[in-house]
């Protein structure tokens, strides 16, 4: 019983809190001392420290993850009609896209990383096609060099969605350094997370920068001259000052994030759950630990009974929504992302866990298959 009564969460702000909240307040009161909330010092301060950080010479800070791939599809002047390759398993991202007005195209994913390769999105390319999101998909990066070369290649843009993949590494270089626009998410439970929603798209390309800054605010040059029908989406003083002081522990958090999942690799390679991860392309960040897991919701009722959260990440892949009926797919169409949908189980995998933790969550799992 004892257990079942200590439980194990998928993420603990509190812990968070009290291991930088020394430093969040302080932000916090820096903000409010200052007298201004929207973009003001603090946004331009976290926007150049978080492009130093990917490697990149701008970012632009907005108000989420789902804008940042609105306003960049907007910036590379992708339009109404335009298609857009997006891995059919990623439910959040084709929000971002479709309402940019472009056509989703979905492309089906690899089944050892369910990412996004150029074999399969070489599927869902045609004439009306003119970007790639590229995912990183749970923190495990894609092999970007040669999605970037096909991109190169065909002539279509490259958008990478580095949501879950703060810090992750794609041979020495981290992600969102190699398409043509990249986009984050600062949801709180991301690797680096506000404490509210955020997000930002980062470039090396200054135009599209400046388009960014231009959609984001509605489409102001000047105060009230607007060029264009722009969008209201702006990061907040207290987020950035608040993102400012948790990027200085990122990559410490994430640095934990590996040890776990490589803990959790060992303990269950020899139980028939299989890891979603590629470790020979460099750096996974292990926003999420996921496991193909037979036989998934006995085992997610048995590991409750013990305590340990799970999520399913994600339940329906883009094509089988209600909302995302109309594109015409049927389901068979996208065989891999389908069957992820009924196995892939998400363990809890964060920095504040301890040892107990851990040790619950690999005992958990190893006893259902022990029965």
């Amino acid at each position: 019983m004892a257990a079942q009564e200590r439980r194990v969460p998928l993420v603990n702000f509190n812990k968070e809190y009290r291991e930088v909240g020394d430093e969040i307040r302080q932000a916090i009161d820096r903000v409010c001392e200052s007298g201004w909330y929207v973009l003001g010092e603090e946004v331009k301060g976290f926007e150049q420290e978080f492009a130093e950080y990917i490697g990149v010479d701008h970012a632009v800070g907005v108000a989420s993850g789902t804008d940042a791939i609105t306003l960049a599809l907007k910036a590379l002047g992708i339009k109404e009609g335009d298609g857009v390759v997006v891995p059919a398993n990623v439910y959040p991202s084709a929000f971002g896209v479709a309402h940019s007005g472009a056509i989703l195209q979905l492309a089906d994913v690899s089944p050892d990383t369910l990412n996004l390769t150029v074999r399969t999105l070489g599927k869902a390319v045609n004439e009306e096609t003119r970007a790639v999101l590229a995912v990183h998909l749970y923190g495990n990066p894609v092999n970007i060099k040669e999605v970037s070369d096909y991109c190169k290649n065909k002539g279509l843009f490259l958008i990478e969605d580095c949501a879950q993949a703060t810090g992750a590494l794609y041979g020495v270089k981290k992600v969102g350094s190699f398409g043509d626009i990249s986009c984050f998410s600062f949801y709180p439970t991301k690797n680096l997370g506000a404490l509210g929603d955020g997000g930002a798209v980062v470039t090396n390309n200054e135009q599209l920068a400046e388009k960014v800054r231009l959609w984001r605010m509605y489409g102001e040059t000047e105060r009230y001259e607007s060029q264009l029908v722009g969008h209201n989406s702006r990061l907040d003083e207290i987020q950035a000052a608040i993102l400012r002081a948790k990027l200085k522990h990122v990559d410490k958090w994430n640095h934990k994030r590996r040890a776990i999942a490589e803990r959790y690799g060992n303990e269950f390679s020899k139980i028939p759950v299989t890891p979603v991860h590629d470790t020979s392309l460099g750096k996974a960040v292990y926003h999420l630990f996921v496991v193909r897991a037979p036989d998934r919701e006995r085992l997610v009722g048995h590991l409750r009974e013990k305590g340990v959260a799970v999520g399913v990440h994600y339940p329906q892949p883009i094509h089988l929504t209600k909302s995302f009926a109309h594109l015409g797919y049927r389901l068979g169409d996208f065989p891999v992302s389908e069957e992820a949908s009924r196995l892939v189980l998400s363990l809890p995998c964060h920095p504040q866990m301890e040892e107990a933790d851990i040790e619950q969550v690999v005992e958990a799992v190893k006893s259902f298959y022990s029965k």
